[in-house]
């Protein structure tokens, strides 16, 4: 904290509560949601102290510095930039991962993917292994492995820009042999024939349609990979894709789990359901009671694929 010089009483700045007051309310002006805990945020990420000790320490001056630093922080914000991505991480269960433009910021639905991973697979867990379609930051895969639901997780994605980022988070994670990161061609299955038959395949695709996306926030629109998003002009191209893989690469019960659209529901049950090779087709909601998952067992009459 600056002093003031001997015989100048004039504080040397503005308080820290002084400061988020303010930024809470430009926030709330814009009609950024949950504005004063943004405000909360951007102004301890921006000082590197913990938010607990930002709020106890409300009456402590920033510097000149910090309050310049405080007030760019801001103004991304208020152009829409991702709060994650001004922080530069973002929590995720029981992760705390790097978080920017190389990959979707991960949602609160997917973390409840996870845990409809974990309670649909066999409880003597882990199993032995699983494949990701799309692993992005690298959040579902690493949550995998960390919490024991499955031991070895091949995770594919077209980005290498993503898998860069998944690399960082599984470094930080301290997640080694457990994770292999592999670039995949936009059409997912051509370099996976080979592989030993997957105990479980899992994915958070891109599902929105082309034409829907200039329609979303501007957090996303303009600050998610497009790649991430664009599920071409139905919302379903990459999950037909993957129904239409999955089950060469499965074992007989092995299980699809894939995060869709709240719209998508019925269009994608109708394509697990005319797929003769799996069974047990579902949809599931999320915590607000939206379609928001799906599931499937590769068919246990069936031969091994490989």
């Amino acid at each position: 904290m600056e002093r003031a010089e001997p015989g100048n009483r004039r504080p040397s700045g503005p308080t820290r509560g002084e400061i988020v007051d303010g930024i809470a309310s430009e926030l709330e002006l814009a009609g950024l949601g949950s504005a004063r805990a943004e405000a909360e945020r951007l102004v301890s990420s921006t000082l590197g102290i913990p938010r607990a000790e930002m709020i106890t320490g409300r009456a402590e001056r920033v510097s000149a510095a910090e309050a310049v630093e405080i007030a760019r922080a801001t103004s991304r914000r208020l152009e829409g930039e991702p709060l994650q991505h001004i922080e530069g991480s973002t929590d995720f269960r029981t992760l705390v991962l790097v978080s920017d433009g190389r990959a979707l910021v991960p949602r609160p639905e997917t973390e409840q993917l996870v845990d409809l991973v974990a309670s649909r697979l066999p409880t003597n867990r882990p199993v032995p292994r699983a494949l990701e379609i799309g692993v992005g930051s690298g959040a579902i895969a690493l949550s995998l492995l960390t919490e024991d639901i499955v031991e070895y997780v091949l995770a594919v994605d077209v980005s290498a820009a993503a898998l860069d980022q998944a690399r960082e988070n599984a470094a930080r994670a301290g997640v080694g042999e457990g994770l292999e990161l592999r670039r995949c061609v936009p059409e997912i299955w051509p370099g996976l024939e080979d592989e030993r038959p997957f105990d479980l395949v899992v994915s958070n695709p891109p599902y929105v349609a082309t034409t829907d996306i200039d329609g979303l926030s501007v957090e996303v629109r303009d600050h998610d990979p497009r790649i991430a998003l664009d599920g071409g002009p139905d919302g379903l191209a990459v999950v037909r894709s993957i129904i239409r893989g999955a089950p060469d690469l499965l074992h007989p019960g092995g299980r699809i789990i894939l995060e869709i659209g709240s719209d998508q529901g019925p269009a994608v049950l109708d394509l697990l359901t005319a797929d003769g090779r799996l069974e047990a087709c579902e949809i599931a909601p999320d915590l607000t009671g939206r379609d928001r998952f799906a599931t499937a067992l590769r068919r246990a009459s069936e031969a091994s694929p490989k």
